[in-house]
């Protein structure tokens, strides 16, 4: 495959279980059928390298009313037919490893989420909706050759303030949530099932990674006779330029093994664009010369507030002819770490407190270090069964501002956990005042699980995943709204009462020994017969 570019690759690993099919014109008519593609590469102040791919294809399509769609082009026919057939209007589904780095990154630039798996979906509101979210999960587990099945009961909640749906193109007749529920679940400790069909040597030697699947589906008029579908697929890499070479100079033929050669033969639009700033203009040495140059105004969509301004230098893959390399030096015989972090506005960090194996407490701690403003938030956490949370027991404390603690929940939502039927769920919308820390901190209880509960490595500890914070950030776009942006905290281990494992054993040890011992003699006494043995008559020795 290394004939390929590094995007046609990538479009090739999700799209090659998607096979094209051309049905009677008369039951589906397609309108519009346009695949774009990006890649963002973004320096990172730590000398690493953030690789964003970016793949969105929309589809638009003329049917009879009630008819599903037959006739898919560029659409992935397998994604298609799981939206119909289960009713979702949207679904979420992220793979990630590795943990990012808020405090030398920044934010994300696209949706990020949580180690492991994350999985949500928006489905039509009917009686089997339960029902269709289990085989929902089942499809998707066999789609991808992960274990989205394990998300069962126990890991699925419906948060009624976080995750709310996306219009697409601002469309008017997208369902609100009254006619739509809303199932999240999620797998902290899962490894990344596509991650087979990407190239595992560059992508996934690196710091983070992270895969995401963003489909949705929308009626286009009062009779859906006219329908729309967007898919949005991703792949987000931090590369480590410094750990082989000292340096943070790079270059597509250095972190991906490969260069570029030509668009992709069915994007609308190909691009590599690459992230600059001050300090890069200033000392970084970028070649070939780009085709165009994005202002800092045009392209503030793709970056968070809370950074400098940046421009982009855009390459047009449709105007390239022959092998692309592009490439980025600095005038520097060694790349010096920075001292001080550049932590973002917005921070979260969550862990366990107390000790022992039967009781302990969680924290989380956010901070606002924007001087003037207050921040709204949503926080949302998903906490697994097995661990009793106390609700009379939350605190509220503040430092730096003077603002009451009673005022920082302004709205609560918490569904308490039913063993082995559901998790605890909490939700809260948060008002963090100007330049201070809020810490939430609440007690539970560790459950004694069943032998047959524990997983085979027990005493490693069962994992916790992350919680998530929703924020709106400014939008300098044309859109009318904010930019939805949610931070997603580290994933926890807690270590729950733990039975000797190696006790079984010796129960079944002495048990078989003893019964054999028994058994045995038993069996002998039983089946052995006994005689009466005569002593032979002496014969007189001949003289």
């Amino acid at each position: 495959m290394r004939q390929y570019t590094v995007r046609c690759v990538l479009l090739l690993s999700v799209c090659v279980f998607c096979p094209i099919l051309f049905c009677d014109a008369l039951v589906t008519h397609r309108v519009s059928d346009n695949f774009e593609e990006d890649l963002t590469l973004t320096p990172l102040s730590d000398g690493k390298l953030l690789a964003h791919f970016e793949f969105t294809t929309d589809f638009e399509a003329h049917v009879q009313p009630g008819t599903p769609i037959s006739d898919y082009g560029l659409f992935p026919k397998a994604i298609g037919q799981v939206l119909q057939e289960y009713d979702v209007r949207e679904m979420h589904l992220t793979f990630t490893q590795g943990r990012w780095n808020y405090g030398e990154w920044g934010y994300c630039p696209s949706q990020s989420a949580g180690t492991g798996v994350e999985l949500w979906a928006w489905m039509k509101n009917s009686a089997n909706v339960d029902a269709h979210w289990k085989s929902f999960t089942n499809v998707l587990s066999g789609l991808f050759c992960a274990s989205l099945n394990f998300i069962d009961e126990t890991l699925t909640t419906e948060p009624r303030l976080s995750f709310q749906p996306e219009a697409i193109h601002d469309n008017p007749f997208l369902p609100n949530t009254t006619n739509s529920q809303l199932r999240y679940g999620s797998l902290p400790h899962e490894n990344s099932g596509i991650a087979v069909l990407l190239n595992a040597h560059k992508i996934y030697n690196s710091n983070f990674h992270s895969m995401a699947i963003h489909a949705k589906s929308s009626c286009m008029d009062e009779t859906c006779s006219r329908r729309r579908l967007e898919l949005k697929q991703t792949v987000t890499s931090v590369m480590d330029p410094v750990r082989e070479t000292d340096r943070r100079d790079w270059s597509l033929q250095s972190i991906f093994d490969r260069q570029l050669t030509s668009a992709c033969p069915v994007a609308r639009q190909s691009r590599a664009l690459v992230a600059l700033n001050d300090e890069i203009h200033q000392t970084a040495q970028l070649s070939p010369s780009p085709h165009a140059t994005l202002p800092a105004d045009e392209a503030s969509a793709i970056f968070s507030k809370d950074k400098r301004p940046r421009s982009l230098a855009v390459y047009d893959l449709k105007k390239v002819t022959g092998h692309l390399d592009i490439s980025m030096s600095w005038n520097e015989a060694m790349f010096q770490y920075p001292r001080e972090a550049k932590d973002p506005m917005i921070s979260a960090q969550r862990y366990f407190t107390g000790y022992g194996q039967e009781r302990g407490g969680l924290r989380i701690t956010i901070e606002n270090r924007n001087e003037h403003e207050s921040v709204p938030m949503i926080y949302y956490d998903s906490i697994p069964w097995f661990l009793k949370f106390y609700l009379h027991t939350l605190e509220v404390d503040v430092i730096g501002n003077t603002t009451d603690k009673d005022d920082i929940i302004q709205e609560m939502y918490y569904q308490p956990a039913i063993d082995r039927g559901r998790p605890t769920m909490l939700e809260c919308r948060l008002l963090i005042p100007a330049k201070s820390m809020v810490t939430l901190s609440l007690d539970f209880d560790k459950v004694f699980l069943k032998y047959t509960e524990h997983r085979p490595d027990a005493n490693r500890g069962f994992d916790v995943g992350s919680a998530v914070l929703t924020m709106w950030m400014e939008n300098n776009t044309n859109s009318r709204s904010p930019r939805t942006m949610r931070l997603y905290t580290d994933t926890l281990l807690v270590s729950l009462p733990t039975p000797d494992f190696s006790m079984p054993y010796n129960v079944i040890t002495l048990t078989c020994t003893v019964i054999a011992l028994f058994f045995g003699s038993l069996f002998n006494l039983l089946i052995r017969s006994f005689q009466v043995v005569e002593p032979e008559a002496k014969t007189k020795k001949d003289d």
